[in-house]
């Protein structure tokens, strides 16, 4: 059967516009739709599907800094107690038998810091925590002597941390107390072996509160005065015990450098080994500051910076 030429060329133009099999009649559209593999029945326009941003490094922190290759380095510290004796009482550290000193071996070492203050004098909670001990030593040895500390207190705070209050006139706390940063606890006196009225204050670390080398030196963990920072001293040399090595600490004026004021101490004594640390000075005003000290090979000096509230770490290789 023969057909007009005008309906084969019809026939031929709509062959050439069929969609193919497989396309989506769609491409063209200027937002064709796709479906997610997770979701068929979910159509999402492909305008919205963006590629990933590309991942961002992040930047490597700075190593720490370390004082055995650097003059010093400031640190955050942990100062986590508050000063026992707050004023009008006297918060001010006894220099002259700090902690770990023997007064050139006049005395035993010590194993806190003194508060010298008036008989009656209140005596507070360094930080939050629980009573663990409130009595006298004489059934308890904090020391190799029995009523050495006298009439002593004890409270136990976070991560094994005890402080420890010692001579006191009156006790005023009961063992499982819950007592507060700041509270009252009992008075300053001069029980057992203190020779006149004043706080024995200790700091000790570990599971038996009761274990005499089980001291830090209060200085490195109570809050610096307003104003005021700390600075720890580590000795390496080739001695395998301690021995009170003779210290000089002067504060120096601001750009000219004019000595202010002195501090002399020295470094802890045999049987304090088990400090990471040799000699540590708190509440000093910030600033800059030298430190001094005669080895065998002569002059030792270091020029440090105090800042507020912050710890100076200072090691000295002398081996």
């Amino acid at each position: 059967m023969k057909y007009p030429i005008s309906i084969l060329l019809i026939l031929l133009f709509v062959s050439c516009n069929l969609p193919q099999a497989g396309t989506n009649e769609n491409a063209n559209s200027p937002d064709p739709v796709l479906f997610t593999s997770t979701s068929p029945a979910t159509a999402i326009p492909a305008s919205a599907i963006k590629e990933s941003p590309t991942p961002v490094t992040p930047t490597a922190s700075p190593p720490p800094c370390d004082p055995l290759i650097v003059d010093y380095c400031i640190t955050a510290g942990h100062f986590i107690f508050q000063r026992p004796i707050q004023p009008p009482g006297n918060d001010q550290i006894d220099l002259s038998y700090p902690y770990a000193s023997t007064q050139s071996g006049q005395r035993d070492a010590h194993h806190g810091v003194e508060f010298q203050n008036a008989f009656g004098a209140p005596v507070l909670a360094a930080a939050d925590g629980i009573v663990a001990y409130a009595d006298t030593d004489e059934a308890v040895k904090f020391s190799p002597w029995t009523n050495f500390y006298g009439n002593v207190i004890v409270i136990r705070h976070a991560e094994e941390m005890f402080t420890l209050y010692a001579h006191l006139s009156k006790i005023l706390v009961r063992v499982g107390d819950v007592v507060s940063a700041g509270e009252v606890i009992g008075n300053v006196g001069q029980s057992g072996g203190a020779t006149g009225p004043h706080l024995h204050f200790e700091v000790r670390k570990g599971g038996d509160f009761t274990a005499y080398y089980s001291t830090e030196n209060p200085e490195l963990w109570l809050v610096p005065q307003e104003g005021s920072g700390a600075i720890s001293i580590t000795l390496i040399t080739r001695q395998d015990a301690n021995y009170e090595h003779p210290l000089v600490i002067t504060r120096l004026a601001e750009g000219s450098g004019e000595s202010l004021f002195t501090y002399y101490l020295k470094s802890y004594a045999r049987g304090f080994e088990h400090n990471s640390e040799d000699a540590v000075l708190n509440n000093l005003p910030a600033g800059r500051y030298k430190i001094a000290l005669n080895d065998t090979s002569g002059l030792k000096e270091r020029f440090v910076l105090v800042e507020a509230g912050k710890l100076t770490e200072v090691i000295f290789d002398l081996k």
